[in-house]
């Protein structure tokens, strides 16, 4: 008999380039196949139907998740990105101020509604001082484009696309640092299952981590090649990224932290975002959704 293969989702994102740094040196575990998917948060709705086991994905979103009673565990810390992702908006729109009264594009309850909520606090504002329209990052350029919205979240390739098509970059998670650390996550009965194998994936995405440290153009080419992109965009999606080592990350695990990217921080100040707009029950227990497989 045949046992199925634990699958783990994968969308073109810097913090997943180890994923294919993995196939390319063969170092990705038989029991284990990587499902590519076109967008972030469709990953969120197959580890939610059960169709994949494994995800790289924000806390903001784990916890969201776990308050609609989705039981997930956090394995590993994968990436921080700082500055990588920013509101983009009309050209006329010069300051956080100009969004007074504008049609402002995010992931609702989700990690840009957190840095949004927190960036307009700094300049004095409140997310009631803008309309909020509930949108996917990577449909922000065309909605901006076609005068839908007036500004909008998003990252990366759709930055660049929309200030090709006229906008500007208003700001960028550098406002509000350390909020956006990704991690893999899975369902705990899915890891009891077979819990040396993921443990073996931690193994296998390390040994990936530290062959690039020793040949970074080589893995941007691995990336390039496989994505069909340019070396020198690969190279430049890597900009304001952090990939954590079990090691590196091990500060991110500190309980007694205050400030985010400490995972426990985060957590807090997530929470207490949930906790007012009604998504979560009750607080969640950080110490049950925290439990990393290698320390």
């Amino acid at each position: 008999m045949t046992t199925a293969k634990f699958r783990i989702a994968r969308t073109l994102w810097a913090g997943l380039f180890p994923l294919y740094w993995m196939e390319a040196l063969q170092l990705l575990p038989a029991d284990f196949e990587i499902v590519d998917v076109e967008e972030y948060d469709q990953t969120l709705e197959l580890l939610a139907a059960g169709e994949i086991d494994g995800n790289f994905q924000s806390l903001a979103d784990l916890l969201l998740m776990v308050g609609r009673g989705v039981d997930l565990r956090l394995l590993m810390a994968s990436d921080l990105s700082v500055g990588v992702d920013g509101v983009v908006c009309r050209p006329e729109i010069e300051h956080v101020s100009d969004l007074a009264g504008k049609r402002l594009a995010l992931s609702l309850h989700s990690y840009p509604h957190v840095l949004i909520q927190q960036v307009l606090a700094i300049h004095g504002m409140a997310e009631t001082d803008v309309t909020l329209v509930d949108l996917r990052g990577e449909r922000v350029p065309e909605a901006l484009q076609h005068g839908k919205i007036d500004a909008g979240h998003t990252w990366g390739t759709h930055i660049n696309e929309a200030c090709a098509q006229g906008a500007r970059l208003l700001f960028s998670s550098a406002a509000f640092p350390g909020l956006l650390v990704d991690s893999l996550v899975a369902r705990p009965e899915t890891v009891a299952r077979a819990p040396a194998s993921w443990v073996e994936f931690i193994h296998a995405h390390e040994r990936a981590l530290a062959w690039w440290e020793t040949d970074q153009e080589a893995g941007f080419t691995i990336v390039a090649e496989r994505c069909g992109l340019s070396v020198a965009a690969v190279r430049a999606m890597m900009t304001g990224f952090t990939l954590y080592s079990t090691e590196s990350a091990r500060p991110l695990f500190a309980r007694d932290a205050t400030q985010p990217p400490a995972l426990y921080a985060s957590g807090r100040l997530l929470t207490r975002f949930y906790l007012e707009k009604g998504l979560l029950p009750a607080a969640p227990d950080l110490d049950t959704i925290i439990t990393p497989l290698v320390v």
